[in-house]
């Protein structure tokens, strides 16, 4: 563990070595909710309805808010790095050292997200005090939930792209792939906007698919959409996706490895 731990370090020093590019990359969450934060208050005010898709005006507002920051939260960029390790052959020196490669990327990853953390919390308090005293559902075990529920989704997260970042065994080279599967699995996780407004199938889909659980499960946890039965459906699903891509992970590694040339590094 004393590895793991300075491995855990290592992420800290990196996030915060380019301090200009981390305030750079979490300011850049500011456009996407004034973006969102103008149009969802145009659609409101224009329509007769207290409620659009479902959602009353503060419950999507909240959504908004708290939807960019949780994804941001749980976003990873790890499988870029992967796929570099595995074709130029940076992956030697882990092969022939006892740290084990995924746990090395677990807590680099684990380490990187702690600046960003320090960063968003106090954003994330007094965003769920102003909902609190406008007189939404936000109590002290809805909040534990939520971030319980955070704590999973950036578990599920890191392990759906430690898994995507192990096809460079298979693909000659996945770096724009990576790009287009980030922007798509951004959308579909519901960090743009809340997917269960399409209603029917599509809501069917998201409750039963890994992606919304990284990022619309919690944020609708604190925003009072569901009760405590429905929370512990969600929590029951992000458990058992967790267990599903670790495994898909183990077997994957077992078999990329076999395939591995070890060319460079």
């Amino acid at each position: 563990m004393s590895s793991y731990r300075c491995v855990f370090l290592m992420g800290v020093e990196q996030a915060l070595e380019y301090r200009v590019s981390f305030f750079l990359s979490m300011l850049s969450a500011v456009f996407p909710i004034i973006i969102q934060t103008t149009m969802w208050n145009y659609l409101y005010r224009h329509s007769d309805a207290a409620a659009v898709f479902g959602y009353q005006q503060g419950e999507i507002l909240l959504y908004t808010l708290l939807a960019t920051i949780v994804s941001q939260l749980v976003s990873t960029g790890f499988e870029g790095e992967m796929n570099s390790d595995i074709k130029m052959g940076g992956l030697n020196k882990y092969l022939v050292r006892p740290v084990g490669y995924k746990g090395y990327r677990f807590f680099r990853f684990i380490g990187q997200k702690i600046p960003r953390v320090m960063v968003v919390a106090p954003v994330m308090a007094v965003i769920l005090g102003m909902a609190f005293w406008q007189g939404m559902p936000v109590s002290a075990g809805r909040v534990l939930a939520f971030l319980v529920s955070l704590g999973l989704g950036l578990i599920l997260n890191f392990s759906i792209f430690y898994c995507i970042g192990l096809l460079g065994f298979w693909l000659t080279d996945v770096d724009k792939l990576f790009g287009t599967i980030s922007i798509v699995l951004t959308v579909v996780s519901g960090g743009v906007f809340p997917l269960d407004i399409f209603g029917g199938v599509v809501e069917t889909l998201v409750n039963l698919l890994p992606f919304g659980y990284t990022t619309q499960f919690p944020v609708n946890i604190v925003n009072g959409r569901f009760g405590w039965e429905r929370m512990g459906v969600g929590f029951f699903f992000q458990i058992g996706w967790i267990f599903v891509f670790v495994c898909l992970g183990k077997y994957m590694w077992r078999h990329g490895v076999k395939r591995y040339a070890a060319v460079g590094g």
